[in-house]
């Protein structure tokens, strides 16, 4: 069993976002001691993780609390849980192609500054010239 602070440091999240969790029943009952401290188990730890894992794919708090509400319910859900999931999976294709898109076109754009700042004559450009010439590669 893991104190909060352990469970915080092992999880890489601040005590309160465990409370957050916790309150927003994204996670199932913490265990307490006799002193009325929470005590993680292993399993609540991995379940910490798993949260973690479906905010960094930008899952909204009620989606997350909708999943493991179906997840505690049991084998009767799996079928709505396979559903969220091939949904979630769709959205997180969809991200990954804006990032990619985004990375490109950050690329693109460090090239672009790099090359003005090897010539010091655009230096006095307006935003419309710079823009007109990213856009149209004029060099």
């Amino acid at each position: 069993m893991y104190s909060a602070k352990e469970a915080a440091e092992m999880t890489g999240l601040s005590t309160a976002t465990l409370r957050y969790y916790e309150k927003e029943q994204l996670l199932p009952q913490i265990t307490r001691n006799d002193q009325k401290y929470r005590q993680y188990a292993e399993e609540d730890i991995e379940w910490i993780k798993m949260i973690q894992c479906m905010r960094r794919a930008n899952i909204p708090i009620q989606s997350i609390k909708e999943y493991v509400a179906l997840l505690i319910r049991g084998g009767e859900t799996l079928e709505q849980r396979y559903v969220m999931v091939q949904n979630h999976m769709k959205d997180i294709k969809k991200q990954m192609i804006n990032l990619q898109n985004a990375f490109i076109l950050t690329q693109k754009k460090l090239s672009f500054y790099g090359k003005l700042l090897e010539n010091s004559s655009y230096k006095n450009m307006s935003y419309s010239e710079e823009w007109k010439l990213f856009n149209h590669g004029e060099d």
